[in-house]
C-alpha cells in the first residue's frame, strides 16, 4: 500500500473543488529558535473558503457526495461560533444549495455567526450544552424540509464522518509530497482535535505513508472517552471505504496519541495563558491562532517541548486548522484579559 494506491482510491469518490490549491508549509524561524526545535506550519487556515480552515478539506468530499446524489439542502450543527457551520454554509451557497445551521449558545451578531448571517444561512439557535444534543433538532428539521419537497443531507458536527475523513487522507498525501520537495523528514505532526475527523484522517494517512512519524492530537476540552471512541470508529469506517482490510491502528495507539491537559476548563473556555500564546505567535511569526482550537493545541505543543516529550532538534509540523472567526467571537473576553 502506497501513495499511488491512496490517490487511486480517493479518485473513486465524488469531490468538488472548494480549496484554492495546496496550502503552504512554512518554517517558523523565530519560534524554532525560541524552542530549540525545527517548527513548520501547515497553513490550512488558508484553504480559501469563507475564513478558511480544515473543514474545507472534509467538505470537498462531503459536498461531492451531496452534488452527486442531488441533495438541495444541507443541515449541520455546532457551537454558535462553529467554523464548520460557516464553511458548510459557504460551500452550500457556492454550489447552489440551501444551508440550515443548527447552533447552540446565545445569539450574538459577531464572529462566525455574523458571517453566517451575511451569507444568508438559515440559522437556528438552541439552548443546549453540547453540540451532540443538537442531533435531534437536525433530524426534526430534516423531516420538516422533506414534507416541503426538499431533499436535505444531514452533515455531522465538524463534518466528522468517514467521507469527511477522506479530506485528511488527502491532506496527508499533500503534505508527503511537499516534504519530498523540501527533502524533509518529520518526527512529529501536531494538531488540535475535537470532533475527531481530522485526527482520524491524519492518523490513518500517516500510518500508511510515513509510519515512523509520530502523530500527536491535542484535545481542546471535549470528553476524552467519547472522542477516542469516535476517532477509532472513524478510522475503521474510513479503512473500509478505502478497501483496507488489515486493521492498521489499534485503540491503544489512538489513546496514546491523544493528549489531554490543555482544554483549560473545557471546550470554548477562553483563558489568559492561551490569549498570551496567540499574541506571542502573532508577534514572532505574523500569523494568528484562535482561542478555541489552535491556540490551545499550540500551547500544548510548546509545553510538550518544554517537558522534553518532544526532544530538542525535532522536526515538527503543526497543522493550523484555522478558526480566525473565534478571535472576533470572543473579542470582548480577549480585550478584558489583555486590558486593551
Amino acid at each position: 500500500m502506497n501513495i499511488q494506491y491512496l490517490k487511486k482510491k480517493l479518485s473513486e469518490f465524488p469531490r468538488v473543488k472548494l480549496m484554492w490549491g495546496p496550502t503552504p508549509i512554512v518554517y517558523a524561524e523565530n519560534i524554532s529558535k525560541d524552542l530549540g526545535i525545527n517548527l513548520y506550519i501547515k497553513r490550512d487556515d488558508l484553504t480559501g473558503l469563507a475564513l478558511g480552515g480544515n473543514k474545507t478539506r472534509k467538505l470537498e468530499f462531503i459536498m461531492g457526495k451531496a452534488v452527486e446524489q442531488k441533495y438541495d439542502t444541507v443541515i449541520t450543527a455546532g457551537a454558535l461560533h462553529s467554523n464548520h457551520a460557516l464553511q458548510t454554509a459557504a460551500a452550500a451557497k457556492k454550489l447552489g444549495m440551501d444551508a440550515v445551521l443548527v447552533l447552540r449558545g446565545k445569539e450574538e451578531n459577531k464572529g462566525n455567526y455574523f458571517m453566517d448571517k451575511i451569507i444568508d444561512a438559515d440559522t437556528r439557535v438552541f439552548n443546549v450544552k453540547t453540540s451532540k444534543e443538537l442531533r435531534v433538532f437536525m433530524d426534526d428539521i430534516k423531516r420538516e424540509l422533506a414534507t416541503k419537497g426538499k431533499k436535505p443531507l444531514v452533515i455531522p458536527v465538524g463534518g466528522s464522518d468517514s467521507v469527511g475523513a477522506l479530506g485528511y487522507i488527502n491532506a496527508a498525501i499533500e503534505i508527503n509530497e511537499q516534504l519530498n520537495e523540501l527533502n524533509l523528514d518529520l518526527d512529529y505532526v501536531v494538531s488540535a482535535t475535537s470532533s475527531g475527523g481530522t485526527q482520524a484522517g491524519t492518523t490513518l494517512g500517516y500510518k500508511i505513508l510515513a509510519p515512523s512519524t509520530k502523530i500527536l492530537n491535542i484535545g481542546v476540552g471535549d470528553p476524552r472517552e467519547e472522542l477516542l471512541s469516535d476517532v477509532y470508529n472513524l478510522i475503521e469506517e474510513t479503512q473500509d471505504m478505502l478497501g483496507i482490510q488489515e486493521r492498521l491502528i489499534e485503540k491503544k495507539e489512538v489513546d496514546l496519541n491523544t493528549i489531554d491537559g490543555y482544554g483549560f476548563g473545557g471546550y470554548g473556555t477562553i483563558v489568559r495563558e492561551v490569549v498570551d500564546l496567540i499574541r506571542y505567535v502573532a508577534k514572532l511569526e505574523g500569523f494568528y491562532l484562535d482561542p478555541v482550537y489552535t491556540g490551545k493545541a499550540f500551547y500544548g505543543l510548546m509545553d510538550l517541548v518544554r517537558k522534553k516529550v518532544i526532544p530538542q532538534d525535532s522536526n515538527v509540523l503543526f497543522i493550523h486548522t484555522g478558526g480566525l472567526g473565534g478571535l472576533f467571537q470572543y473579542d470582548d473576553v480577549i480585550s478584558e484579559l489583555l486590558k486593551f
